[in-house]
């Protein structure tokens, strides 16, 4: 998907409704640690120290064809608000820090197996 392609969706009023209704429905929790996030326009009153970065992830992948299907993009059966540490591990768990570490299912950073 091109840069230009996201950064039109991303910017779009039906992706901003769509995005806060999310959030709402979770009650400003990532959906997988279950933490506070932040989420502009909603959650001011959060006190800056307890603030998390938060996400709408897509569970089916944007890509290049699927940016333009409002069932994808906007449904939000496809959609999760995920904390910004939740969603690095959902697109970077494979990615290691060493060779010889790997992060385990939990996101837990392991020595890799032999």
């Amino acid at each position: 998907m091109s840069y230009g392609t996201r950064q039109k969706f991303y910017h779009s009023k039906a992706w901003n409704d769509v995005r806060k209704t999310v959030w709402i429905k979770q009650h400003l929790l990532c959906n997988r640690c279950h933490k506070p996030v932040y989420v502009d326009g909603i959650s001011e009153y959060l006190p800056k120290e307890k603030r998390r970065t938060g996400i709408v992830h897509h569970k089916i992948y944007l890509d290049n064809i699927n940016v333009y299907d409002p069932h994808i993009t906007l449904d939000i059966n496809n959609l999760e608000g995920v904390c910004k540490e939740c969603h690095e591990l959902e697109h970077h768990q494979d990615q290691v820090t060493r060779n010889d570490y790997v992060f385990d299912d939990d996101g837990n950073l392991v020595l890799k197996q032999k």
